[in-house]
């Protein structure tokens, strides 16, 4: 017996948590005149770290593997990506805030980076798809644990992208620790995704109309990283007094 509802509540909950992004980028106001508000780091971490790009190669790499093994995997995936974000947030932004490098020229890296990281999806479109997940499927049966780290963790839930906007994101909080708490509690929200998204992503990648919603919603979503990228970057450069 299918179990159809479960695909369309993992799928709206994506949808849902796209949606809220794009929310929160228009309620929410950045404190103080910074460049990120709360809303625009949530749209940064669920476009970096979030589940559109891990429901595919998680698919593929449990092929044919039962639901114990699925939840195991998950589990263990995230658990490995939350101890690295946690990392990245805390050793990361002190190495940078010890070199010394300033804030507008951290917004304008910032702007820069989630530029290129938003045409990504259309240089991807010329490269094979899911190589990482390909390559762990094949061959003997890897342990669970060593598929946890790689290729699942890394570089598919903590892609190197995503540790550098992470990094900027919260060394940009600055010394308020109430926002740096706020945003490792989006972190935690969007990795929370991540695992719901892992524990349907066979009924996902098979539902027909799911599919091509999600990718829908990783246009859009693109395309907004795109514009907040370049505003990152006119801002930083207009509050240096370089443009008008």
């Amino acid at each position: 017996m299918t179990r159809r509802p479960h695909p369309a509540l993992v799928g709206g909950v994506i949808v849902l948590a796209a949606t809220a992004a794009l929310a929160a980028q228009e309620l929410v106001t950045a404190p103080e005149g910074r460049t990120f508000s709360l809303g625009k780091s949530f749209t940064f971490l669920f476009l970096t770290l979030g589940p559109l790009k891990i429901v595919g190669p998680f698919a593929t790499m449990t092929r044919a593997r039962d639901e114990a093994f699925k939840r195991r995997l998950a589990l263990e995936a995230i658990l490995i990506a939350a101890a690295a974000a946690m990392v990245a947030a805390t050793v990361g932004s002190s190495v940078l805030r010890n070199w010394g490098v300033s804030l507008d020229s951290l917004r304008i890296t910032a702007g820069i980076v989630l530029f290129l990281v938003a045409l990504r999806p259309v240089l991807e479109q010329y490269a094979p798809h899911d190589a990482h997940a390909q390559e762990a499927s094949s061959g003997p049966p890897p342990n669970v644990s060593s598929l946890a780290y790689s290729p699942l963790a890394f570089p598919t839930i903590i892609a190197p992208y995503g540790i550098a906007v992470l990094i900027m994101v919260v060394t940009l909080a600055g010394d308020d620790t109430t926002l740096v708490l706020r945003i490792l509690a989006l972190v935690a929200l969007v990795l929370a995704l991540d695992y719901l998204a892992m524990l349907g992503a066979h009924r996902i990648v098979t539902t027909p109309f799911v599919r091509p919603i999600l990718g829908i919603v990783a246009a859009i979503m693109s395309v907004l990283q795109v514009a907040l990228g370049v505003q990152a970057i006119l801002t930083t450069l207009q509050r240096m007094g370089a443009l008008r």
